[in-house]
């Protein structure tokens, strides 16, 4: 009985396919059509379609703070998502916008992408206490001595020398500063080539004559058994 069924089933099976075969014609030609309409959409009735990107590396950010910037990045629209480093595995944040002017896009990704470098940094400055390293502290001793020795010589008044200090501290901690937060801060990471690349969408042609081509098998496969169970 499984035997008999099994024929049954097979000999089906090769009538379907007979009648793709003996409608041939018609599936190449509706195949044809969706792709053939695809290519007039993406060459002639719509202007070419680019994209700039860049790319930055987000320091010392732990991952869920990353998260939270992805998010309020793509409030309005999505023009960031995390991606990671092949070469290093680190977590960077790409930031990509598209239109059909390329000197546009690139103006406004690299706006962009300045105000979320700057806004970054100064979370990473809250979460990072500035250290001052052993050279700061010498510099500082070595400068107190110097103005303690003319201090007792006269070649210099109190005032003077606490102006002198004031200025010192200021001009060291900010040399400090800059060179712990070139180590910690996010930055932009160098592109090859800077300008807007054109979005290939020959794409949509294979996509639509695919389309095409299951719709016409869908046709068919179902004209096939509404005539298979009318006969039975």
């Amino acid at each position: 009985m499984n035997e008999t069924k099994n024929r049954v089933i097979e000999i089906d099976l090769l009538e379907l396919l007979q009648e793709f075969k003996n409608n041939i014609g018609t599936i190449i030609g509706v195949t044809l059509l969706f792709a053939a309409a695809a290519a007039v959409y993406v060459f002639a009735l719509t202007a070419p379609k680019y994209s700039y990107t860049q790319l930055v590396d987000c320091g010392s950010l732990r991952e869920k703070d990353i998260h939270s910037f992805v998010s309020i990045f793509n409030e309005h629209s999505k023009v960031c998502e995390l991606v990671k480093d092949q070469n290093s595995d680190t977590n960077l944040l790409k930031f990509e916008f598209q239109g059909t002017d390329p000197d546009l896009i690139k103006t406004e990704c690299q706006a962009y992408t300045r105000e979320a470098l700057k806004k970054i940094n100064d979370h990473i400055v809250k979460l990072h206490e500035i250290r001052y390293g052993k050279e700061y502290f010498d510099t500082v001793s070595k400068e107190i001595a110097k103005i303690n020795s003319s201090l007792q010589d006269g070649s210099i008044t109190s005032q003077g020398a606490a102006q002198y200090l004031q200025l010192l501290k200021e001009r060291l901690e900010l040399r400090e500063k800059n060179k712990w937060l070139s180590l910690i801060k996010a930055e932009l990471v160098p592109r090859r080539v800077d300008k807007a690349v054109k979005i290939s969408r020959p794409q949509y042609i294979t996509k639509s004559g695919l389309l095409g081509l299951f719709l016409s098998l869908t046709y068919l496969t179902g004209r096939y058994f509404r005539r298979l169970f009318k006969n039975q």
